[in-house]
C-alpha cells in the first residue's frame, strides 16, 4: 500500500486537511517533539482521524518522498 497511498507532510499541511475532514490517518514520528505529537494526537482523535506511530522522522521523510526529515504526515482522503 505505501507506494499507493498519497501522503501530505508537515503540520500545517496535517492540519488543514484536519480542519477539511480530508484526512485518513494521522502518521506521527516517534521522535518527534512530545509537545507536537500530543497537540496532533489531541486534533486527529476530536476529528475522529486515526494516528499511527512511524519509527523517525528520516523514515517518515523517505514515505513521503522528500529530501528532509519529517515529524508527522496526513494521508489524503480520495
Amino acid at each position: 500500500m505505501e507506494g499507493k497511498e498519497r501522503l501530505a507532510p508537515g503540520m500545517r499541511q496535517v492540519q488543514r486537511l484536519l480542519n477539511a475532514g480530508n484526512a485518513r490517518r494521522i502518521l506521527l514520528a516517534q521522535d518527534a517533539d512530545e509537545r507536537l505529537r500530543l497537540t496532533l494526537t489531541q486534533a486527529a482523535q476530536a476529528a475522529g482521524v486515526p494516528v499511527e506511530s512511524c519509527e523517525s522522522m528520516a523514515v517518515l521523510g523517505r514515505r513521503c518522498r522528500i529530501a528532509v526529515p519529517c515529524a508527522v504526515a496526513a494521508e489524503i482522503a480520495d
